[in-house]
């Protein structure tokens, strides 16, 4: 496959083919022999590496935060290129860096001597396009909900996923499916397809380019399964819905029991729902458990196809696992606005006596509250102590926070956990 920079400058004039190939790649010679390749993920069964030795590395897909997946000795490991640096071949010619941590200097992109010409004759096709604005506007129908990172005037591949009855077809564009239409018929049927960001909101506009000459490209077709294509539907009825649901934590927040209603409103809130299937086959959740989770909810009341409710659960849920995060933007409790944020850290911290490795979360909440203001307050929790940051809007409330310190800790020791730190702050960040 033929792949493009990030950007390419709208109406950048080309001095030639020299300078049209190097529009492709920044593709690294023999003299980046230091450039560092760190390891972002490595199987838990290394294979044998010495330092100093030469391997190659095969490319086996390019994610869409810019790492690369591949294949090192039949092993699987996920690298990060240096800044700025991409890798337009097959495979890398890497060097084996002394460690721990494991890690590679690059000594080349390896390419095929037919993919190397068709990138050069792409590349000055592309350069002449740009010079002549030789391109379609395309109408977008509909747009992923996630949105990859496409700016104005940026050329990306396109690749043709499927068809549809109406005439218009589903392209990927940086592992995102789009649905784009064209004015004339058979104009998103060639590959490669090169296409201009022409505008970012309210929808992402494309414009094709006509390239006057194409290289042979033979590509692989690719097809959506049923799954596919069902996902990609719960997505775009998530996107095509105006209104997003609004959860609400906590039914009175002075009311008995209101901490367990909160856990049960994180835990039921469907983010969780298919391993919360796993523990009910295993017999460590009950159905009736399992039937309070939206998704059995939905299915219960005969909700369970392309509706807006689900496509925005499964949305929720991709979010999640991108991004670690478990966001929440609803009510903290009747009429009461909120964004509240959980996440757990990726490195733990260890005991004292260094033995015991404690799990690391924190969460963090905005309230505009009636009486005292704009409140935050994040929270570290780090086996059983917790670290507590206030920033309020106005001093007095500040003031009063401070004021009942000791009953936020004596509740935090009721509840089993302790109070490490208590840090409060107003306005631009002073400390009270």
């Amino acid at each position: 496959m033929i792949s493009l920079p990030p950007i390419l400058t709208p109406g950048k004039q080309s001095t030639g083919a020299a300078e049209a190939s190097t529009i492709v790649a920044n593709r690294p010679g023999r003299e980046t022999t230091r450039s560092p390749v760190e390891v972002a993920s490595s199987p838990a069964r290394l294979p044998a590496l010495q330092s100093g030795e030469t391997v190659t590395a095969h490319i086996t897909e390019r994610l869409p935060d810019g790492k690369l997946a591949a294949s090192i000795k039949g092993e699987a490991f996920v690298l990060s290129l240096p800044k700025g640096m991409t890798a337009d071949g097959n495979a890398l010619s890497l060097r084996v860096s002394a460690g721990p941590p494991l890690s590679f200097n690059l000594l080349d992109v390896l390419q095929d001597p037919a993919t190397a010409l068709r990138s050069s004759e792409l590349a000055r096709a592309v350069s002449a396009a740009l010079q002549d604005d030789n391109s379609t506007a395309l109408q977008t129908l509909s747009q992923p909900g996630r949105l990859p990172d496409l700016a104005r005037g940026e050329v990306v591949t396109g690749r043709l996923a499927e068809r549809l009855a109406d005439g218009s077809a589903m392209v990927l564009i940086k592992n995102a499916v789009f649905n784009l239409k064209a004015p004339a018929d058979g104009l998103l049927t060639r590959e490669p397809m090169l296409l201009r960001v022409g505008a970012t909101s309210p929808l992402l506009q494309f414009d094709l380019l006509r390239l006057n000459a194409l290289p042979d490209e033979k590509s692989v077709p690719v097809a959506f399964t049923s799954g596919g294509r069902y996902l990609n539907g719960l997505l775009d009825a998530a996107t095509q819905s105006a209104a997003r649901g609004s959860l609400t934590l906590l039914s009175d927040p002075a009311a008995p029991g209101a901490g367990e209603q909160l856990r049960q409103s994180v835990e039921k809130s469907g983010v969780f729902y298919e391993s919360h299937q796993r523990a009910w086959v295993d017999g460590r959740l009950s159905l009736e458990e399992l039937k309070l989770e939206p998704q059995a909810k939905l299915l219960h009341e005969g909700r369970a196809g392309l509706s807006p409710e689900l496509g925005q659960l499964v949305q929720k849920q991709l979010e999640v696992h991108e991004q670690k995060v478990l966001v929440f933007q609803g009510q903290a409790w009747p009429g009461q606005a909120v964004d509240w944020e959980i996440q757990r850290e990726e490195v733990a911290e260890r005991e004292a006596d260094g033995e015991l490795e404690l799990p690391v979360w924190q969460t963090r909440l905005n309230l505009e509250l009636p009486a005292l203001g704009g409140v935050g307050a994040r929270l570290r929790m780090v086996g059983k102590q917790v670290q507590v940051v206030f920033d309020a809007d106005d001093v007095q409330t500040a003031q009063l926070i401070e004021q009942y310190r000791s009953r936020l800790g004596s509740a935090l020791e009721g509840a089993g956990l302790a109070l490490a730190s208590l840090l409060v702050k107003h306005g631009a960040g002073d400390e009270a």
